[in-house]
């Protein structure tokens, strides 16, 4: 295994890992963490069905996310994908709330995501040279 590959991997646990948990820790108190979070997007333009039919499904895409990426191959990529989709409605969410600081947390993710992608393509052309 060579650096290149190396570097994936850990990527690859760590936002599997990340996207797991995230998803996991979420699900037994469903209830809670969609009336918590739900209230912080009461004085936003989106309607409170729509904000909470997001959140009751965000627990099991995160969760879904964290295992694709972490089975690897072909499942990482489309992990890795539907992580970036995943983040991109929630700086949706956090910017529309004027949450600048989480919203740079987020951006973090997108920047993870996307140097998880681009390392796929890397790791791929490593491997048959």
């Amino acid at each position: 295994m060579n650096t290149s590959q190396l570097a994936q991997l850990v990527m690859r646990i760590g936002l599997g890992i990340n996207m797991l948990m995230h998803g996991l820790v979420r699900i037994p108190k469903l209830n809670a963490f969609v009336t918590k979070t739900a209230a912080g997007f009461s004085q936003t333009l989106l309607p409170a069905l729509l904000t909470k039919a997001f959140l009751y499904t965000l627990p099991f895409a995160e969760l879904t996310t964290g295992i694709l990426i972490l089975l690897g191959g072909q499942f990482s990529k489309w992990g890795y994908f539907m992580g970036g989709i995943i983040i991109g409605a929630l700086l949706f969410g956090t910017t529309l709330k004027e949450d600048w600081n989480g919203a740079g947390t987020q951006l973090i993710y997108v920047i993870a995501f996307y140097l998880a992608l681009r390392g796929l393509d890397t790791s791929a052309r490593n491997r048959y040279r």
